[in-house]
């Protein structure tokens, strides 16, 4: 008897190591092309003549994309079509890095770019399809590899994409992601088990997409180009109100509508809020500071600023964030033995935090790069892996999908503004006739950066409550039926 049962657990656990694996390298796939725009910014602003505020859409625009295509994903991921979902964003995505390397344009390229937004919808539709399919101490650990990802993926990619880029341009880095993208694709086809007869239907909210991304995209332009345009332009002041209004707009309907695109309730529940505000804020501190550093790590030598480096050599001092981020998770879960679960989220921003600050003042040599990169690194993996455990424990089994796409939403949607942002602190202190800003301009964008991440460590420990407070207060708020 034990024979047979060994025997039925073994073939069990080889079939739940090849489905971790396959969406591992799915949700790492998505990361990998979608991190190809920081570290290509300088180069495609010499390839293609354009300015680096310019030049930093390419950035932007998947965020913004990503922001959108994300909570529908995740929403038709709530029924039974997770396995189609999944691949269909795995072939957009491959799909944007053929045009990316085959339209030789500036505007084929950000078509490019936005198609690969796609491929930040990897981590909520793996999460939920690990969810389904896995349980107990797998399935924790799976999230937590899966929650950084991004991290990852961008860490270990871009030295690959690096290479590509020196050996040719970006268009093989473009090139090299399409394959590995369709490769992801064919996987999950022949990996992830095929759902059973869908059980309700999902409905959609095309208002509220237009709403977000019209609102997104006036906010975000204006931001970023304030200081080309002048700030009281009546294109930027346009830009910027119309984009406000968009975004009113956007939150009534999403409180109105049956099915909202985000479920701003959800998104605002008392277990919720603060673990999604932190994401707001980390997303400003992370994307936006890690854009500061390569810029800077990149920059040419002559005025003795910069350092140099090409985009290989920036992927490789990237290594450290994405073994970090690798390894940091089981620290979190270790963490979470010994101190309350909620203050692990608060402690892993403030290593992202404290990362940047050094950097702003010490970042005249390469291992300050390196020792920066590994900080930050240990901060993101003990951070966003404490995000999906506190939101599965503070979520129903049936709406896993939308929260943890929604904390993926607001991620994005603070990396969008802070690269916006950042892109407008470092026009603000670049000379007239200049491509590069001067050194303080780098200096006080690190400084915006850490000003987000103090909030979010804030934030984290006063607004993230213990799970079991939550549910005394769900217990004495529906004293009836709880969902």
């Amino acid at each position: 008897m034990t024979a047979g049962v060994t025997e039925t657990i073994a073939p069990r656990t080889r079939t739940q190591g090849s489905l971790v694996a396959c969406l591992a390298f799915a949700a790492m796939t998505g990361s990998v092309v979608a991190g190809l725009g920081s570290p290509i910014v300088l180069e495609v602003s010499v390839e293609r003549e354009v300015s680096i505020s310019s030049a930093q859409w390419t950035l932007i625009i998947t965020l913004l994309v990503g922001v959108i295509c994300t909570p529908v994903l995740s929403r038709l991921a709530d029924g039974d079509l997770k396995r189609r979902v999944l691949i269909g964003a795995l072939l957009a995505t491959a799909v944007g890095c053929a045009v990316g390397a085959l339209v030789p344009t500036f505007g084929g390229l950000l078509t490019g770019r936005a198609l690969q937004g796609f491929g930040y919808a990897m981590v909520p539709l793996t999460v939920s399809i690990a969810r389904d399919h896995l349980h107990g101490v797998v399935l924790a650990r799976t999230m937590g590899v899966l929650s950084t990802s991004i991290a990852v993926g961008v860490g270990v990619g871009n030295p690959v994409m690096g290479l590509c880029v020196l050996v040719y341009d970006y268009r093989a880095a473009f090139g090299f992601a399409f394959v590995v993208s369709a490769g992801g694709a064919l996987w999950a086809w022949r990996r992830v088990p095929v759902a059973g007869v869908a059980r309700h239907k999902i409905r959609l909210d095309p208002a509220g997409a237009v709403l977000l991304g019209g609102g997104l995209a006036g906010v975000l332009l204006a931001v970023a180009r304030g200081q080309v345009w002048g700030w009281s332009a009546p294109l930027t002041v346009g830009l910027g109100a119309g984009g406000v209004v968009l975004l009113a707009s956007w939150a009534v309907v999403e409180l109105r509508v049956a099915a909202p695109m985000v479920d701003l309730r959800l998104a605002c529940a008392r277990g919720l809020v603060g673990v999604n505000l932190t994401a707001v804020l980390l997303g400003i501190n992370i994307f936006g500071g890690v854009a500061v550093v390569l810029l800077l790590a990149q920059r040419p030598v002559e005025d003795g600023v910069g350092f140099g480096y090409t985009v290989f050599e920036t992927g490789l001092l990237m290594l450290p964030m994405a073994v970090a981020s690798l390894v940091c998770p089981a620290m979190a879960r270790w963490l979470e033995r010994w101190m309350p679960p909620r203050l692990v989220l608060p402690l892993g921003s403030a290593l992202v935090t404290l990362s940047f600050g050094g950097f702003a003042v010490w970042h005249d040599r390469t291992w300050h790069i390196a020792a920066m990169m590994g900080l930050m690194g240990m901060g993101i993996g003990i951070a966003y892996s404490a995000m999906p455990a506190l939101i599965v424990a503070r979520t129903p089994a049936e709406r896993t999908a939308s929260a943890t796409g929604i904390n993926q939403v607001l991620r994005l949607m603070g990396g969008a503004v802070g690269a916006a942002v950042m892109t407008a602190v470092l026009a603000r202190y670049t000379p007239p006739g200049m491509h590069n800003p001067l050194e303080q301009g780098y200096v006080a964008a690190l400084a915006v950066a850490c000003l987000a991440g103090v909030v979010a460590v804030l934030v984290g420990c006063v607004l993230v409550p213990a799970c079991d407070d939550v549910h005394r207060a769900e217990d004495v708020d529906t004293p009836v039926r709880r969902d």
